[in-house]
């Protein structure tokens, strides 16, 4: 038998930068795809537009849009501004072709008609890139294993659910689970001033990373790190508080601030009202998929608020189980998945592509462990349907009626594995600590009480 040499760093180098690039080519290829009917880049293309057209400081009061009025922090619309201001001044590459004849002139004709949607979905699909090279980074650290390693970075790279969300839909939620993810390795590595500065960036771009906030301030004290540190991540945050937030602001930072997030972010997250609004959770396996409202009762309880009370149990059983114990980073990864997984299982008002900042862990956990391979096999193909369902159902008949009828049978078991599959990941993981422990003890009480 041949026996291959180990790569070099080198090598392994390029190795890693090829696939990276092909990744990010397979995401360019879909960038022109479904975009009349991708209502979300729609609307982030029309905020992209009125930025210039009314301004900053009227951006976000102005009441006349076309789709709706941003709802975002101020990070976010930055970047979808500077996307239209590089598009509309695109006879730039023209004028650069003319002199050395770079960019070639396919590549100009091609950006002159798609070089919009591409801008916008650029942050995105770069941040994939990013995500990708720290699954690597962790699955290696873990595992002492090349191999093992780079087969999970290929698994998100050519993820379908990865590819979709970025390279069709254009949604930021890579980009923020980049940052939010980069928080807590910098954080658990010692860098507790750079891990600041992300975690607020991750917020401050969409706040889906804002239900880890209690783990987050748990090992930030019981690392504990020197003040140092703490005065140049908090100055730091700071100064990138103020320089995004102050174009927009009309009378005040902190003014604007308060009226955006009472105004515009907290009404968006409870708008619905739903027990899940597009998401395939543990609601959707008794109940109807964007109908029951979330003040549902069952024994006089509402539902929406035992949802809370299960995600927030969960977190208290999470947390104290790493009270007594040396934090580790799987120990980290296990509660993010842990954690985040269940805020998209039974907190209200889900959507879609909420469990992506349980996904990247998910993946690290899922290679570092083989035996939990297959049912995060599972859970990749039960969300990557639940997306695709959810951006072709207002247009695509035949998909949603495959979905929805029945009495929505398919959803119902999507949505059972799904649950099944966390629990199964959450309980026989190796990572045994006592939060593990704990936690399963607890799942299999309340499986038994019911049963």
């Amino acid at each position: 038998m041949f026996k291959f040499k180990p790569l070099s760093k080198r090598e392994t180098r390029l190795i890693l930068f090829f696939f990276l690039l092909l990744g990010f080519s397979v995401r360019i290829i879909f960038v022109p795809y479904w975009v009349k009917i991708d209502g979300d880049l729609l609307l982030f293309s029309d905020w992209g537009i009125k930025f210039w057209q009314y301004g900053t400081k009227d951006f976000y009061f102005v009441k006349d849009w076309h789709y709706a009025t941003p709802n975002y922090p101020p990070i976010i619309s930055l970047v979808y501004g500077a996307s239209y201001w590089l598009f509309d001044h695109k006879f730039y590459l023209a004028q650069l072709h003319n002199l050395i004849r770079i960019p070639p002139a396919v590549f100009i004709i091609y950006f002159y008609r798609e070089g919009y949607w591409l801008l916008l979905k650029m942050p995105s699909i770069l941040s994939d890139l990013g995500i990708a090279a720290i699954i690597y980074k962790l699955v290696k650290d873990f595992t002492k294993s090349f191999k093992v390693a780079f087969a999970a970075s290929l698994f998100y790279l050519f993820n379908p659910i990865s590819i979709f969300l970025s390279g069709v839909w254009g949604q930021s939620d890579s980009m923020v689970s980049l940052l939010g993810m980069g928080a807590f390795t910098l954080l658990i590595r010692g860098m507790p001033g750079a891990s600041i500065l992300f975690y607020f960036s991750s917020l401050y771009i969409k706040p889906n990373w804002l239900i880890f906030a209690p783990l987050y301030l748990f090992i930030f004290y019981k690392l504990r790190p020197k003040l140092r540190s703490l005065v140049i991540g908090s100055v730091s945050t700071i100064a990138l508080f103020v320089v995004s937030t102050a174009p927009f602001a009309k009378e005040g930072i902190l003014p604007f601030s308060w009226w955006l997030l009472r105004e515009r972010i907290i009404p968006t997250a409870t708008v619905a009202g739903k027990l899940s609004v597009s998401a395939f959770n543990f609601y959707t396996i008794f109940f109807t998929i964007d109908k029951h409202p979330v003040t549902t009762q069952v024994l006089g309880l509402p539902l929406g608020m035992a949802g809370w009370i299960l995600f927030l149990t969960v977190n208290l059983i999470v947390i104290s189980g790493l009270v007594k114990k040396k934090l580790s980073e799987p120990d980290v990864v296990y509660s993010l998945f842990t954690i985040g997984f269940a805020g998209f299982l039974f907190l209200p008002n889900m959507l879609e592509r909420y469990f992506f900042p349980s996904f990247i862990p998910m993946i690290i956990l899922i290679f570092s462990q083989p035996r939990l391979l297959t049912y995060g096999l599972i859970i990749n193909m039960s969300l990557f349907m639940n997306i695709v369902w959810a951006f072709f159902r207002r247009t695509k008949g035949e998909i949603n009626d495959f979905f929805t009828e029945n009495n929505f049978l398919v959803i119902r078991i999507l949505s059972s594995l799904v649950a099944l599959s966390w629990l199964f990941i959450v309980t026989r993981g190796e990572f045994q600590t006592k939060h593990v422990t704990s936690l399963k003890n607890k799942l299999l009480m309340l499986k038994f009480s019911r049963g």
